[in-house]
């Protein structure tokens, strides 16, 4: 009869995910993984069978626990929808005094020649944020606002890009302004 697990499963995903989003997939080794962890290469082995397999789950954890809340709060709870996507933009930039280890949707996607199998959590991800721009800009009015939804995805994507470089908020700032004055523009247009 095998040793009962002394570890917590949540724990273990959300320290990997940690790990994964300041290093990426392939910055991060097995060795990396198991001080974030805490856990042992056999342990590490049984419960996931392979890094491939953890990198997933935490993905999973990263889709549930943080874009899922992050379009929650910015794009859906928001009472003025224009409000929220320019929230949702400058969250990404405004952190305060820890650096921010960037999207883990975002780093991925950028190594995803190396990552191929973690390509559907990206995709679950991206889908996520573009269903909450939809749903925002369809409160604020917004005629096409699937057409504009992928528009927002992709400018904020690249906006994710800038922060992971160093771009100076300054830079950020006039980026999330241009999109929101052009949303705010043609919707004060069609009333």
């Amino acid at each position: 009869m095998g040793r009962k697990q002394s570890w917590d499963q949540a724990e273990v995903l959300a320290s990997a995910m940690r790990l994964f989003r300041r290093r990426g997939y392939l910055g991060a080794s097995v060795r990396d993984l198991e001080e974030a962890t805490g856990l042992h290469p056999g342990s590490l082995y049984r419960a996931f069978k392979n890094k491939d397999e953890l990198f997933s789950a935490a993905l999973d954890v990263y889709n549930d626990k943080v874009v899922q809340a992050r379009v929650q709060t910015h794009l859906r709870e928001s009472d003025d929808a224009v409000a929220g996507i320019r929230s949702f933009f400058t969250s990404a930039f405004e952190n305060g005094i820890d650096p921010d280890p960037g999207c883990l949707l975002t780093n991925t996607a950028v190594e995803s020649f190396s990552v191929p199998q973690a390509l559907p959590g990206v995709q679950r991800g991206l889908d996520l944020i573009e269903a909450g721009f939809t749903e925002a800009l369809t409160r604020a009015g917004r005629a096409e606002a699937e057409v504009l939804a992928v528009q927002l995805l992709a400018l904020y994507q690249g906006l994710l890009v800038l922060v992971r470089a160093g771009a100076p908020a300054t830079k950020l700032h006039t980026i999330t302004e241009s999109a929101i004055a052009s949303i705010d523009t043609d919707r004060k247009r069609k009333r």
